[in-house]
């Protein structure tokens, strides 16, 4: 089995569509490859990526935030991004934080287990951004 990121990172053909936009990431602390590296520090090194904002669930982006408790936006200053949670002061997005980028990446890594409220954040996301008419790509 391969992750969904494993086979972005590796094929620069599924990158190609996103040559010229403003990437962001949906993403929690199990958003890794198959060597463990968060997919967040992973498109932040691609060349072909700009990557200009990323989206937490209740339990983070990374493993910063301990799961079910509120957790505020936040510029992450190693990536040089805004973090907007989706667990805070709001449960979807805003219009602003959709003006932030043109596609989103969705990597939310799930064996069954967990709650659904993961892929209500998906969810959530989606819906507000095909309101917004703008692109939508899942790898």
């Amino acid at each position: 089995m391969k992750f969904g990121i494993d086979r972005f990172l590796e094929d620069p053909k599924l990158r190609k569509p996103l040559a010229g936009k403003r990437v962001a990431l949906l993403a929690h602390p199990a958003s890794v490859t198959r060597d463990l590296t968060h997919s967040l520090d992973t498109l932040v090194a691609l060349k072909d990526i700009r990557l200009t904002a990323a989206f937490a669930p209740s339990m983070g982006c990374a493993a910063t935030n301990k799961t079910m408790i509120e957790s505020r936006d936040f510029h992450d200053s190693v990536h040089g991004i805004p973090v907007f949670s989706l667990y805070g002061e709001v449960r979807r997005p805003t219009a602003a934080m959709m003006d932030n980028f043109d596609v989103l990446l969705v990597d939310l890594q799930d064996v069954g287990c967990r709650n659904i409220h993961v892929h209500y954040d998906a969810a959530f996301t989606f819906s507000k951004r095909r309101r917004n008419i703008k692109n939508q790509l899942r790898a």
